[in-house]
């Protein structure tokens, strides 16, 4: 995409919807105001006439031959992207509800894309569920399941879309999370349509799938999101989340 970023122009896009539901917001509060105005007012007529609103562990129900979706890696835990043959594997675990995640996208979404553009990576998307506490509907495994279903119905550029739009239109914890019926908006936006997409986030199609990924990332000591590894190795979360930091540890990996 020439002159902005993916993620640029879904911020931009998610910034516009925004603002168009906060005027539209506005403008109902002002129809209400006027109608409960106008109530008030006639009461008062009527009166003085007769007076004169901790990280969640991961799911134990895993089921280890859940369904994975189409264009993960061999154990299905894991989206690639990028040349089979890249010197250097980047994978990144993070969740759809982790504000941190958030920011690490915002911050290092397009190093990743530019290291994956010039053949020197293979980038693994890792998401997982371990924040669905944070919600009152477990949006954390509703956002990841939606992301499945994107992934196997429209492949892995319209999943890289929607988890775009997902980070940038990030609900505050505590609350319900996007609604499914958002999800399917977004879902379209990003590319995938169709019946069997909104079945597969209403029904959670992938509900058994995100618990084995999200026990997967458990057994391989990942302790919170985002967690970020080069070969293997973890980057440290203070000194190397960073552009600067990414890029040396993938030029130190690639040198053996």
């Amino acid at each position: 995409m020439s002159g902005e970023s993916k993620r640029e122009a879904a911020r931009k896009r998610i910034a516009e919807k925004r603002a168009a539901e906060a005027a539209a917001r506005a403008a109902a509060e002002r129809r209400r105001r006027t109608v409960l105005g106008g109530a008030v007012a006639a009461a008062v007529l009527v009166i003085a006439l007769v007076v004169v609103f901790v990280v969640q562990s991961s799911r134990t129900s895993t089921a280890e031959d859940a369904a994975a979706p189409a264009g993960t890696v061999a154990d299905g835990t894991a989206f690639p992207v990028g040349q089979a043959d890249a010197p250097v594997t980047v994978s990144v675990y993070a969740d759809y509800q982790c504000p941190v995640c958030q920011r690490f996208e915002e911050a290092n979404g397009d190093t990743l894309d530019q290291l994956v553009a010039d053949g020197r990576i293979v980038l693994e998307h890792r998401p997982i569920a371990i924040l669905d506490r944070f919600s009152t509907t477990d949006y954390s495994t509703r956002a990841l399941n939606a992301a499945a279903v994107v992934a196997d119905e429209a492949g892995i550029e319209a999943f890289e879309e929607f988890s775009d739009l997902l980070f940038a239109d990030q609900p505050e914890e505590g609350g319900e999370g996007l609604s499914d019926e958002q999800l399917i908006e977004y879902a379209a936006q990003a590319g995938a349509t169709g019946d069997a997409v909104e079945r597969g986030i209403t029904e959670l199609r992938f509900e058994d799938w995100v618990a084995q990924v999200t026990e997967a990332a458990s057994q391989a000591d990942v302790t919170g999101t985002p967690t970020v590894l080069v070969d293997g190795e973890p980057l440290d979360n203070t000194t190397q989340l960073t552009p600067e930091g990414i890029t040396a540890a993938v030029e130190a990996a690639a040198q053996g």
